[in-house]
């Protein structure tokens, strides 16, 4: 048996800010991070991955560098 929905999706779709990264506006019906700095600046989840998975290639290309020389 499938488990039973807690919360109900929500029905006024609200804008929360603006994307730290597109500048794109982030709504309540999307996904989305939130950051716990002192404006409590968000995120499109993607957008986040996205610049998770971009420092990741450059930190390991920095090491690769490293150990090449």
């Amino acid at each position: 048996m499938a488990a039973k929905k807690t919360w109900k999706k929500p029905d006024q779709i609200i804008e929360l800010g603006l994307c730290r990264y597109c500048n794109k506006p982030v709504t309540n019906d999307m996904s989305f991070v939130s950051f716990a700095d002192q404006d409590k600046t968000k995120a499109h989840h993607q957008c986040y991955k996205n610049d998770y998975y971009k420092q990741l290639i450059n930190k390991k290309g920095k090491t690769n560098e490293f150990i090449l020389q």
